[in-house]
């Protein structure tokens, strides 16, 4: 397994380092021979500065499994992505460029707009693109939803990942205004508190339990949630950080739904609210238990399932006919996006159907949340941190 890791790693520095080459080749065409010799020697120090960044953080002395300064990571894999686009828009130019062109100019510097613009579109997403949450409000119609729930309202958010979020007061401090403004009958957590550490969510407490002070809230665990992403000294070690990770849900308020239920009641009336832990395609853990988690609702009961990764609906859930709302988080959408022409697309797609908003199958719904922090990039391109506001209608009233 090893030298697989190390064959990859050869063939991403030879492929970085010749794309390199071939964006300064692009990039000479349009500037004075007199200043070539200083754009070689500026794209040699900047790319090598990078390539050196990536064997000192993932190579030698330093490994990501074994990291906790979640920041460093991601800003420098900002710079690697970035730098690797901008090379690539380059090169794609210079090579048509010679096969189409040779002695005009239109090629390389169309290469080099695009490798501009989208330089600038990567640097907006982590400056400003992570940090404006959206807002989605969705209303469903049931005709099965007793009648005292009419107008019920649902709070969804998903994904924080304390420890890699930038400014992370400011973006928990804007969750919390929006808690308050729409005022949900029920907050939901869908997982992924944090990056892998208990410790993460130490100095954010305070804020994450004034989000619950007047809400009954409740939550799942993610996939990050278990601790899988790092290597522990010991089994103990890490049971332990689970054990820290469920106790600060538990003490800020969030009351953690582990393959169980729970009966919400509104005056004479009362609908199931079940959570599972997680369950993904692998190599994602298989930890939940489906049958359990529903144990004791009864056949006609209004249900609502909260389950991190929306693999588990996919294979699951959407053939049944008992649940009416599935919540899921997970996929952040790629973190990048794009809408147009009311027509939204993420890259996400190509590794989910399921990657965002609402789905529908039959009698079974299936909301997934982009969530509010970010992994391994801090960025997001036209796909903001989003919370969801649900409003259940009633379709038949008596």
């Amino acid at each position: 397994m090893r030298s697989f890791q190390i064959i990859y790693i050869i063939l991403f520095l030879v492929v970085f380092s010749f794309l390199a080459w071939l964006a300064y080749k692009n990039v000479s065409i349009l500037i004075r021979k007199q200043n070539q010799n200083r754009s070689k020697w500026i794209f040699v120090l900047l790319n090598g500065l990078v390539l050196l960044g990536f064997i000192f953080l993932y190579i030698y002395p330093y490994q990501p499994r074994q990291a906790t300064n979640y920041p460093v990571y991601f800003y420098f894999n900002a710079m690697l992505f970035t730098l690797f686009i901008f090379n690539v828009s380059n090169s794609l130019s210079f090579v048509l460029h010679k096969f189409f062109e040779r002695k005009k100019k239109i090629l390389p510097f169309t290469g080099l707009i695009i490798s501009i613009g989208l330089t600038c579109g990567m640097i907006y997403g982590v400056l400003w693109g992570s940090h404006k949450i959206q807002v989605n409000r969705i209303e469903l119609e049931y005709d099965n939803l007793p009648i005292s729930f009419n107008n019920y309202k649902i709070l969804q958010f998903s994904d924080i990942h304390i420890g890699g979020m930038l400014k992370s007061n400011k973006l928990l401090d804007r969750t919390y205004a929006v808690i308050e403004n729409e005022n949900p009958d029920l907050l939901l957590f869908t997982g992924d508190i944090v990056n892998n550490f208990a410790n993460e969510a130490d100095g954010f407490r305070p804020v994450l339990k004034r989000m619950t002070n007047e809400h009954q809230a409740f939550s799942v665990l993610g996939n990050h949630d278990y601790g899988d992403y790092t290597t522990w000294e010991s089994d103990k070690k890490k049971q332990e950080n689970l054990g820290g990770i469920i106790a600060t849900l538990n003490e800020t308020g969030f009351l953690l739904l582990n393959n169980e239920n729970r009966v919400i009641k509104k005056n004479n009336d009362s609908i199931f609210l079940a959570g599972v832990e997680n369950w993904g395609h692998p190599p994602f853990p298989q930890y939940a238990n489906l049958e359990k988690a529903l144990d004791g609702i009864p056949s006609d009961a209004f249900s609502i399932l909260m389950t991190h990764d929306p693999a588990h609906w996919t294979s699951k859930v959407k053939k049944r006919d008992d649940i009416e709302l599935t919540l899921s988080g997970h996929t952040h959408g790629m973190q990048w996006g794009i809408k147009l022409a009311g027509i939204k697309f993420s890259i996400a797609h190509l590794a989910n159907n399921y990657w965002g908003g609402l789905y529908r199958s039959n009698n079974s719904v299936l909301y997934v949340n982009t969530g509010l922090g970010n992994v391994g990039i801090p960025w997001r391109l036209d796909m903001a941190p989003e919370i969801t506001v649900f409003t259940l209608k009633r379709s038949k009233v008596d």
